[in-house]
């Protein structure tokens, strides 16, 4: 079986804190190498999407058939291709079966920081006086 039909590249926000964590979770967990994160922060992307749209919502394209496929949706097609996070894409389809997922998202997306990088001067909690 070619596994190079199951990758996914998955578009995040490299400013967002939480995003950026959970990338790194995932990363670990991923046995197989099939999510590959690109930040449309600062990468070339090979979608037509704007970056507005993108700070919205995180994307995923799915790399046997090109499509592209959000949030919840997102998330569920990363949990299908890393084991130990499989029972969570049961979680979600269920969840969005109920009109759950969807809300959970939207709350989780709305409360998300953004700390541009570079940008943190009188933002971040790292003391400067430390030596």
């Amino acid at each position: 079986m070619d596994k190079e039909r199951f990758k996914i590249i998955v578009y995040y926000d490299s400013w967002c804190p939480i995003c950026s964590s959970i990338k790194g979770k995932i990363e670990r967990l991923d046995w197989f190498n099939l999510v590959h994160f690109t930040t449309f922060r600062e990468e070339v992307l090979d979608i037509n999407i704007a970056k507005s749209i993108l700070e919205e919502r995180m994307h995923a394209k799915l790399i046997y058939n090109e499509e592209i496929v959000t949030d919840v949706d997102a998330f569920s097609a990363i949990s299908v291709r890393v084991p130990l996070l499989l029972p969570f894409y049961f979680l979600l389809k269920i969840g969005t079966i109920f009109g759950i997922s969807k809300r959970v998202y939207d709350y989780i997306a709305r409360r998300r920081k953004i700390v541009p990088v570079g940008h943190c001067e009188g933002h971040c909690s790292i003391n400067k006086n430390e030596k």
